[in-house]
This record gives structure tokens, sequence and C-alpha cells, in this order.
């Protein structure tokens, strides 16, 4: 029997556990009976109980559990898999057992970091940027990627690149990815590093406004763009994304507000704006096509796709057409309550005319006995078509029909089907001490990638199963060179996925 799946090579936060898979393919050897088995390893990484799955054709999954109480440290060596004709693994197979090597690495908070591994970087077939809030202008968190979570090894690590605000879901400028390079912002400039080994570029002050601030950042076209100042000195700016060089400097108007990032759009940037709350759209060359007002609430960024441009405010979720900011429809959300006059996220754009959104920044006050409630807009019909009340703190993912929903009460990730809100799994995080979600997940197409307060973890798709985890908590994101990015105000963590 050999083994196809290769070495195992993990990293887990620890106090946690996670499911591993080894794939074997049996050439001359037909199990007797039922094929059972156990696991074990000289430094007691793996539980005993092994789970055997029958793939045909003589292939045999067998899916094994570490121990949740193993030290912070590295362990290598091998796993011995016992092959067995009954449950209690006493008689032994006529091939009795198969090795796998293991390379893990156990990480805790308190950690040396391990080493640099600045393997050469190669962009990912069919992969876009991670370009705006939640990586693309559907906010969706979707990468079309299968990753291999013995393939996800830690990159490099530095200190913090930005701090940037108070926005219940933005107290740090999440960061956007493009052509090996990604941008932040954070104490009062955008500054622009490599993905490589994190090194900084250029950086753009805006100490020069009458009030100086930053939004987060978007790119497109080796543009980055970027909302920023305060009262009768905000601005939407560009610069190139090579050298930092100002391209574009339209005037808008604003409070004391904080946005996330904008979008770009077959030559047009929009973004969250107005004294008292709106939106504008820019020609990607200055020249602003429109501003309309809305209600007064900030830190949410518009969505968009070939029909609209969708502004979710809390109060309505409103489509504009893209070039005159003409209002084609307004669906009215009437459980909504203006109590912070912050969204604090995005509406998220699905399948059938479904845009999915919810009042975030409500869910954190009076400890989340407020709550709000996870709603689907039907845009091609004009209502509203289902609520699930809970207490959505952050914008969710979404793939292939599914949403992928962290909500605080009761504490989980809910994984939703669009068409009708029905629950279809969901995820508890383990450990006593984790009590929030730090950020809107990540979906690829095998793994949900989401952030605890003390944690992140790769989840697998098919088994609820964490596949891979690190103690460290972040907003997240995936470069098209295959990056994933865990970005919070301690530091910033480059894991490579391929």
């Amino acid at each position: 029997m050999t083994v196809q799946s290769g070495t195992i090579a993990r990293v887990i936060a620890k106090d946690t556990g996670i499911q591993i898979d080894v794939t074997a393919q049996a050439a001359n050897f037909t199990p007797a009976g039922t094929l059972f088995a156990s696991a074990s390893d000289s430094a007691g990484l793996v539980q005993p109980a092994v789970t055997v799955t029958a793939n045909g054709a003589g292939s045999y999954t067998f899916t094994l559990t570490t121990l949740a109480s193993q030290p912070a440290s590295r362990y290598t060596g091998n796993v011995t898999i016992k092959l067995c004709s009954d449950a209690p693994c006493t008689v032994a197979q006529a091939v009795p057992s198969i090795t796998v090597p293991y390379d893990v690495t156990v990480q805790s908070n308190l950690s040396a970091w391990p080493g640099d591994k600045l393997t050469a970087l190669s962009a990912l077939s069919g992969v876009a940027d991670w370009a705006t809030f939640q990586g693309n202008n559907a906010h969706t968190g979707y990468v079309p990627i299968e990753v291999n979570a013995d393939k996800m090894v830690l990159r490099w690590k530095r200190g913090a690149v930005n701090n940037s605000g108070s926005n219940f879901s933005a107290t740090i400028s999440p960061l956007v990815t493009s052509n090996g390079r990604f941008f932040a912002s954070g104490d009062k400039k955008l500054t622009a590093y490599q993905e490589s080994d994190g090194a900084p570029l250029w950086s753009y002050d805006t100490t020069g406004l009458t009030y100086a601030s930053v939004n987060p950042p978007a790119v497109d076209g080796g543009v980055v763009y970027m909302a920023a100042g305060q009262q009768q000195s905000t601005y939407m700016l560009a610069f190139n994304a090579a050298d930092g060089s100002l391209r574009m400097k339209s005037a808008m108007t604003s409070q004391w507000d904080n946005y996330l990032s904008p979008i770009v759009q077959n030559g047009a940037v929009y973004t969250n704006g107005g004294s008292y709350g709106g939106i504008y759209g820019f020609a990607t060359t200055g020249e602003q096509l429109f501003f309309s007002s809305l209600s007064q609430t900030s830190g949410w960024s518009p969505a968009g796709d070939a029909r609209a441009i969708y502004a979710y405010t809390g109060d309505a979720l409103t489509l504009f057409e893209p070039k005159t900011g003409t209002v084609l429809s307004s669906i009215k959300d009437t459980g909504f309550s203006n109590y912070v006059y912050q969204v604090g996220g995005s509406a998220v754009i699905g399948a059938n005319g479904g845009v999915y959104a919810a009042a975030y920044a409500n869910g954190y006050l009076n400890g989340g006995n407020i709550g709000n409630a996870l709603t689907r807009f039907d845009t091609l019909k004009g209502f509203v078509d289902w609520r699930v009340p809970g207490v959505y703190r952050v914008t969710p993912a979404y793939a292939d029909g599914v949403l992928y929903a962290p909500n605080a009460n009761p504490y989980r990730i809910e994984a939703r089907a669009e068409a009708t809100g029905a629950l279809l799994w969901s995820w508890i995080p383990p450990l006593s001490g984790e009590t929030s979600f730090f950020a809107s997940p990540v979906v690829t197409k095998n793994l949900l990638i989401t952030s605890t307060n003390l944690n992140t973890y790769a989840i697998d798709l098919k088994s609820h199963k964490v596949v891979w985890s690190y103690p460290a908590p972040g907003y997240l994101a995936i470069s098209q060179n295959g990056i994933l990015y865990i970005q919070s105000t301690d530091g910033l963590v480059a894991v490579n996925l391929k």
C-alpha cells in the first residue's frame, strides 16, 4: 500500500487539534473483510482512533486527529497507521501497516517565529488579486483555488502595517494586493510593500491635508485608490502602484467619518462619502460622475456588478446606474435602527439577484443583546426575501450558493443556503477564551478560513473540521500569488498556500 498524499506538514495553534487525511493506494493487496486502522507516533501527536474511507479502485483515506494537549514545539518523525481486520485493531491485515512522515509545528502566541520561508512567487491561474474589501467588488471573500493544508507554510512575519481608526469592523485598514505588492493605509499614510518579504517600497503621507486621515485602499489596473481626509479637506486620491506618484485628487465632502474601501469598475471609482451620508462616483481620471445622498451612515463599501452599484446603508439597499448615479431601485430594511451611524461592512452580491447584508455595527451594542438580522434582498423582485435574526458583526463570505456568516449569538460560523437562509451546517470555535470573530472569513474551493479573537482556522468544507490553525487573529486576504495574509494590530503574517 503506497501513500499518495505525501508528507504531513502542518501548523497547529496550541491547545487546538486538527484533522489530517492520509490517502493510500493498495497494489496487489486486497484487505480481508472490512479495513480498520489505528495510528501512533513516538511524540504522541496523533490520537489512536482512525476513520477509514474506501474511495474505490483500491484507494483509501485514513482520517487522523491530533491531540490538542501537545506543548508548543516542532515535531518531526513518522506516523504509523496499523491496518487491521477488526475494530479493536488486534488482528493485522496481510499488509500490517503504512508509515507517513510528518513535520508539524505547534505554535503558541508566545512561540518564537520559526523562520522565514521565502519561496519564489508565481501567479495562480484563474485567480485575481485581492483588490478591495473582501477581495472583489461583490465582496464575497471567495478565491477559486484548491488549497492543500500540507502546503500552508509560514512565509514571513513583520510588525503591524497600520492602525487606522475606530470603525466597528475596521479597527485596522484591510490590505489589498496587486502584481506582487500589497498596499495598506494607516498612521495618516498609504504604504506599498513587496509580497516576497514584506519590505516597504513607498509611502504617501496625508499630513498635508487640513484633517489628515486615511481609509482602506482599493487597487485596479496598476492604480491604488483611497479616500482620505475629513470635513472640507476630504479627497479621493489615486496613486501609481509602481512608484506612489499622485495621479488624481478629487474633492469630496464628509464630516468625521471613516469609510471602507472604494470599488473600481469600468473606468470609475465609487465610495461612501458626503457630509450627511451618500455615495460618490468618479471617473478614474478624476472627474466627478455623480453624488447621491443617502441616510447618514458611514463605514461601508459599495458593491458592484455589470447591472448596478449597490449601497447598503442599514435602512435600505439602493441600486444605482453606474455612470449617472440614477437610482434604479431601493429596498427598505424596516428592521434597522440607526443607533451608531455606521454600517461596519458591506452588501454581498450572490446569484439570481440576491444581495445579502446586516447592520453589522449594531451587533456590538449592549453586549450583542440588541442584535441584527442577516437579510436577503431580492433585487429582481424588489423586496426583502428572508431574514435570520442573530448578532452578525462582520460581512459574510459567499461561494456556490452558500453564505458563511460568523454569528456572535449563538457563537458559531453558520453555512446558510442563499435561496432560503436555511442552516446547512455550523462550526463552533474550540477554546473557551474564544468569544468573538475578529473579521470576515474568506473561502476557497475547499476551505473556509476564519479568525476568532485568538486564532485563525482553516476548516474543510466537506468534513467541517479544522485542518490548519495559527495562534493569531486578523483580517484575512489571499493574493494572486497564493499568499494568505493574517493582519492584526500586533503584526502581519504571510502564509504560503502553494
